[in-house]
C-alpha cells in the first residue's frame, strides 16, 4: 500500500508525512517539476505524467491518494467522484466545495454566520467581492464599492458568485475529523498573504487576491473555543444534508470583524496548503501528540491507525 498525491499544492507535506510514518509514496508529476521535488528527496516517489487528470486513466489499486486543491483545480470534482481513485476523504465533499450553491448551503446548514449573497449585481446595495467559480487560489476576484462599479470590472463570460465584502481579518482554520480516535482536532490557524491586496503601496483600484503564501496565526482561547463548536456544527451539517462524514482534514476560512463576529465565507474539504506552515508541528497539534505531527503525517497516522483496526474500508472509497 502506498500514499500518493500530485505534484502540487501541498504535496511535500503530505509525502514527507507518509514517509514519517513509513508508508511508500507515489508522487504523479509533470517533468518540468521532477528536479524540484527530487532537490527535497522524493526522485524514488516520483511516477511521470504529462497531465495530472492521467491519474484517471492509471492503475492506481495499491495506492491511496490524499487530495488536495490542485485536484479540485486541475482535475475537478465531478470527475474525481465518479473516478475508481482510492481517496482517503470525502469525494462528496469535494463536490460541495466547487460548487458555490451546494456550498453556501452547507454552510447555512451549520448556523454559520455567512456574508450576505447576491443573484444579480441589481440586488447589490453594499460592497462586494466577486469570486470566480472552483478552487482557483483567488484568482480572478475582485472587489467593488457599488453594482455600478462591480459591472464595470465584471467579464460578462465568466461564472461568479457575489458577496458582501466584510471588513475584518481573515483567520482560515483547519481541523482534522478522526473516525480512528473519534474526535475532532483543531489543528491549527493561518492567514493568506494574497499578492498586491495586502500590500501598502498599489497605484490602481483593482487588487490581485492570487495567494502567494500563508502566515501562521494563534487564536485567542475564548475564539478558538469558538472554532471548535464550528467545526462539529460543520460535520453535522454535512452528515444531516448528504448521510456522509467529514473525513480527516477540512478548513473553514473566516473573517473576524471589529465586534468579534465571525463570518464565514469559504470552506475546503481537503488539506490547505495553510498547512505547509505546521512542518513540523503547529501549537496545537504539539498539544495533542507531544510530538512532531504536521498534516501530512497526521493524514498518514489515521490511515495507519485505521488499516490496524480492520477500518480502513470506511474511508478510502
Amino acid at each position: 500500500m502506498k500514499i500518493g498525491t500530485i505534484a502540487s499544492h501541498s504535496a511535500l507535506n503530505i509525502l514527507s508525512g507518509a514517509k514519517a510514518e513509513g508508508f511508500q509514496t507515489a508522487l504523479y508529476c509533470q517533468p518540468e517539476r521532477e528536479e524540484f521535488y527530487s532537490s527535497f528527496g522524493f526522485s524514488d516517489s516520483i511516477v511521470r505524467v504529462s497531465a495530472f487528470d492521467d491519474i484517471l486513466n492509471m492503475d492506481l489499486s495499491d495506492v491511496i491518494m490524499i487530495p488536495h486543491g490542485s485536484f479540485v483545480a486541475y482535475i475537478g470534482a465531478r470527475r474525481i467522484l465518479d473516478s475508481n481513485l482510492r481517496m482517503f476523504g470525502s469525494k462528496e465533499l469535494l463536490r460541495w466545495e466547487e460548487d458555490r450553491e451546494l456550498k453556501s448551503d452547507l454552510m447555512r446548514e451549520a448556523g454559520f454566520l455567512i456574508p450576505r449573497e447576491f443573484g444579480t449585481l441589481d440586488e447589490v446595495d453594499c460592497p462586494v467581492i466577486v469570486k470566480t467559480y472552483g478552487a482557483a487560489g483567488g484568482e480572478g476576484y475582485f472587489i467593488a464599492q457599488n453594482k455600478e462599479e462591480a459591472l464595470a470590472k465584471m467579464d460578462p463570460d465568466s461564472r461568479v458568485a457575489i458577496q458582501e465584502f466584510i471588513v475584518g481579518t481573515k483567520v482560515f482554520v483547519t481541523y482534522f475529523n478522526s473516525l480512528a480516535r473519534n474526535r475532532l482536532e483543531v489543528f491549527g490557524a493561518d492567514i493568506r498573504y494574497e499578492t498586491d491586496a495586502d500590500s501598502n503601496l498599489r497605484f490602481d483600484d483593482r487588487p490581485s487576491f492570487v495567494v502567494v503564501g500563508n502566515l501562521p496565526m494563534v487564536l485567542r482561547e475564548s475564539t478558538l473555543a469558538q472554532y471548535y463548536q464550528m467545526g462539529k456544527d460543520f460535520i453535522r451539517a454535512f452528515q444531516g444534508l448528504t448521510g456522509g462524514n467529514v473525513v480527516g482534514p477540512f478548513c473553514l476560512e473566516t473573517i473576524i470583524d471589529r465586534e468579534q463576529r465571525i463570518h464565514t465565507f469559504e470552506f475546503s474539504g481537503r488539506i490547505v496548503a495553510g498547512t505547509n506552515i505546521w512542518i513540523p508541528d503547529s501549537p496545537y497539534s504539539y498539544l495533542m501528540f507531544s510530538e512532531p505531527m504536521w498534516m501530512g503525517r497526521r493524514i498518514a497516522r489515521e490511515i495507519k491507525e485505521l488499516n490496524e483496526n480492520d477500518r480502513l474500508d470506511e474511508v478510502i472509497k
